[in-house]
């Protein structure tokens, strides 16, 4: 089985011997590739959705890996219980319905070793908040695939606080790395971002003008990074 760039990333973060549950599963091709590596002792895939768990209990059976993947329909770690997993994926979703998801069970987040997140939007947001949960980031991939890039990020239970508001927005580890895509992505932000401010010369509305300090921030924040890369 080969999977994306992405899901092939998020594999990597994955204990060896790991329970892991797979919140929002899809079509269960992680778990399945994760079986299939003998990286997993157990595996839980979820979904909200009746069609596409049905799908992913289908490629379950066809891989025979029905012994070590169990689907459950519900809503986030709602279908959870305490103590029977010790990896928690959550990926392909807002970063916002990520810490929602995480704010529900701390009960099951408590107990976990390790979460592995891969958040659309607003990873500023979740760093800040596994954080605040007293979780500290032990690693961070940027992934570029059809055109997106991907951020995924582990954390296990240590208290750890960034000392620059940067840091929370690109990732302290992906710049102290000196991540090439990383890079990449800032080049391009810069490049969006001017082009932004150009149209946004005329007329200069009182909107316009609170947008264009937004915009000229977020010029200088890349800039700076961009130093470090």
């Amino acid at each position: 089985m080969i999977l994306s760039k992405r899901l092939s990333a998020i594999a990597n973060e994955v204990p060896h011997y790991a329970s892991i549950a797979d919140i929002g599963t899809d079509h269960a091709y992680l778990p399945i590739y994760l079986y299939k590596l003998n990286k997993i002792k157990k595996a839980i895939a979820t979904d909200i959705n009746k069609g596409p768990l049905e799908k992913a209990k289908n490629n379950i059976m066809s891989h025979q890996a029905d012994r070590i993947i169990e689907t459950r329909l519900g809503n986030g770690l709602e279908v959870l219980k305490e103590n029977e997993v010790d990896t928690i994926i959550l990926a392909g979703m807002g970063g916002m319905l990520i810490i929602d998801i995480l704010k529900k069970r701390p009960e099951i987040v408590e107990n976990i070793d390790r979460l592995i997140i891969q958040p659309q939007l607003d990873q500023n947001e979740v760093r800040k908040y596994l954080h605040s949960i007293n979780h500290k980031i032990i690693n961070e991939q940027l992934v570029y695939e059809d055109n997106k890039y991907y951020w995924i990020m582990s954390s296990e239970a240590g208290k750890e606080k960034y000392d620059k508001e940067i840091f929370y927005l690109y990732s302290k580890i992906l710049i102290e790395k000196k991540d090439p895509i990383l890079k990449q992505y800032i080049e391009k932000e810069i490049k969006k971002n001017k082009n932004i401010l150009e149209r946004l010369n005329h007329p200069l509305t009182e909107h316009t003008l609170r947008r264009k300090k937004e915009i000229e921030k977020n010029i200088r924040d890349c800039e700076e990074v961009l130093l470090w890369l």
